[in-house]
């Protein structure tokens, strides 16, 4: 019979690691981490996200490394940041209303005020807050037909404005639209 961990009092596995299967399966020493559960990663709403979506995400759980843990729902991610982590600049704001519609963050709109810019503050919802809030794990209640829905308006604003941009002769590069969008916005059924 296999043993997971040290005994209990009772001479059964607590399923607690130690020694060398601690250092094995746990999280690195000295490094922060983050841990995401095996129902987020199976989820329609981390699965269904967008290439930009999923590097705002990253971006975000990298900001909650880098602050311990502590500043949930206080997260900052600037454009110019974004962007070198791989997100293309016009697509950063859909990305995040991605984001806020498959329930994975929630963010306090930043702007100018009195000269100064104020950054947008971004709140993971699957942590607990810096206030020591609970976790609100909205992403269990997002409905895949609500992201479908968001990302087909998504695109149909980034068509029209490449439509406004080619016929101000503004648009740099794929100047040619497509005449019918035969795009699939439902997710696999698989």
């Amino acid at each position: 019979m296999p043993s997971f961990g040290k005994p209990n009092a009772t001479g059964r596995s607590s399923g607690i690691y130690n020694g060398r299967l601690a250092r094995l399966h746990g999280p690195p020493r000295g490094e922060p981490w983050t841990w995401l559960t095996q129902r987020m990663l199976a989820s329609d709403s981390l699965r269904g996200l967008s290439i930009n979506a999923w590097r705002v995400l990253t971006f975000l759980l990298h900001e909650h490394c880098a602050h311990a843990g502590q500043e949930n729902g206080h997260l900052a991610a600037p454009y110019d940041q974004l962007v070198r982590w791989g997100v293309t600049r016009s697509e950063c704001r859909r990305a995040i209303h991605e984001l806020e519609t498959a329930g994975l963050i929630r963010c306090v709109r930043g702007g100018r005020w009195a000269g100064t810019n104020q950054p947008s503050r971004f709140r993971l919802t699957f942590y607990s807050d810096r206030d020591h809030q609970p976790a609100t794990n909205e992403w269990r209640t997002a409905k895949r037909e609500e992201m479908a829905a968001a990302k087909k308006d998504a695109h149909e604003q980034a068509r029209a404005r490449k439509a406004r941009l080619a016929k101000n002769g503004k648009l740099v590069r794929g100047a040619e639209l497509p005449e019918d969008d035969n795009l699939n916005y439902e997710a696999d059924e698989n």
